[in-house]
């Protein structure tokens, strides 16, 4: 079964218990982004017709987000698609998934897993959070440590929402954020990132 068949949060709690929690766990924190950035984004914007692509919200949107954040944070690395495996269950490759970066070396190795993310195409948020939830759940059997924090993002590009996994709860912060504020959202992104970051080994 690979994380896509997983159709909400309740597909993966039937199969793997979990506590759910709603509430407001992020700070509101802000990043303003450089001159060009924001350009960028509004190009982006202006030229977005009424139907796109769930590549052209992944190539305009999300991963520019992602790449700044990014930037702040040397010590991690940003996968795109790479499949990640914990067992005939919990497999799949996230649309991104974060992780420690292997100090002195540069290979295919992937470090420790710490943060999934999901696009939820067609603005599929119920789907979209099954599909993070199981990759983040193999995120935390892959580290073969429930101290550590996993965190999760499911988006359009447009919409961000921000989940974390502590052992065996789930949290999802109850609001959902616009690039309409793009500092704001950044300002989560580098949080989040910070956040992995305190537990790279």
């Amino acid at each position: 079964m690979a994380f896509s068949q997983f159709k909400s949060v309740e597909d993966v709690i039937n199969k793997y218990p979990l506590a759910l929690e709603k509430k407001k766990f992020l700070p509101n924190q802000q990043f303003t982004p450089p001159e060009w950035f924001l350009e960028e984004i509004d190009f982006s914007l202006s030229m977005k017709d009424d139907v796109e692509s769930e590549m052209f919200y992944r190539e305009q949107f999300i991963s520019p987000f992602m790449r700044q954040a990014w930037k702040r944070h040397p010590s991690l690395k940003l996968w795109t698609n790479h499949k990640l495996m914990y067992d005939e269950v919990l497999t799949g490759e996230p649309d991104y998934f974060l992780a420690s970066r292997p100090q002195g070396v540069t290979t295919t190795l992937v470090g420790k897993p710490l943060l999934a993310v999901s696009e939820a195409k067609q603005e599929k948020f119920v789907e979209g959070w099954g599909q993070c939830l199981s990759a983040m759940l193999a995120c935390q059997k892959l580290n073969d440590d429930e101290g550590v924090t996993i965190y999760g993002i499911v988006c359009t590009g447009m919409f961000w929402e921000f989940g974390k996994l502590e052992k065996d709860v789930f949290t999802k912060d109850s609001f959902s954020y616009s690039i309409s504020d793009p500092a704001k959202v950044l300002g989560i992104l580098d949080y989040i990132f910070a956040e992995c970051e305190k537990q790279v080994p």
